[in-house]
């Protein structure tokens, strides 16, 4: 049980130290990780390569170098629309990017609330722009 905490924690410590990395090199490099030049696709996969990768994995199926450490395995992230009758579940997805998983039948609450911490970089206007561009880059992702 102490082992699994401490995994959870170190998990949780790697992932905040990323996402913090990941925004000041944006910053650093005078973007800041919203839409701008870029076109949401490469926004999308830009957020994703810095806040969901660790857990998620490259390629979204929960394989990410930190998933081991967790509690409950990151979810297929390829799999949204086809658990969802074939219809990816976009606005489902925004939710629990922004606010978090509400219900624990959808869930775990072991995913941060990816709201909070755009929320803390920008306006809302920035968290609802971040919210989407990653929405978006979730649904190219879906197994065909």
């Amino acid at each position: 049980m102490f082992l699994h905490t401490t995994g959870c924690v170190i998990a949780a410590l790697i992932l905040m130290a990323s996402s913090l990395l990941v925004s000041a090199a944006a910053n650093q490099a005078g973007g800041s990780l919203t839409a701008g030049a870029r076109g949401p696709t490469e926004e999308g996969a830009e957020l994703y390569r810095g806040y969901c990768a660790a857990c998620h994995g490259a390629g979204g199926v929960g394989d990410g170098p930190v998933a081991s450490a967790l509690k409950t395995r990151p979810t297929n992230l390829t799999r949204l629309a086809a658990t969802n009758r074939g219809i990816f579940p976009a606005q489902r997805v925004a939710m629990v990017l922004e606010f978090g998983v509400m219900v624990a039948a959808h869930g775990t609450t072991d995913m941060p609330t990816w709201g909070a911490t755009f929320r803390a970089m920008g306006d809302d206007v920035l968290v609802r722009q971040r919210v989407a561009a990653l929405t978006r880059h979730l649904q190219t992702i879906q197994a065909r």
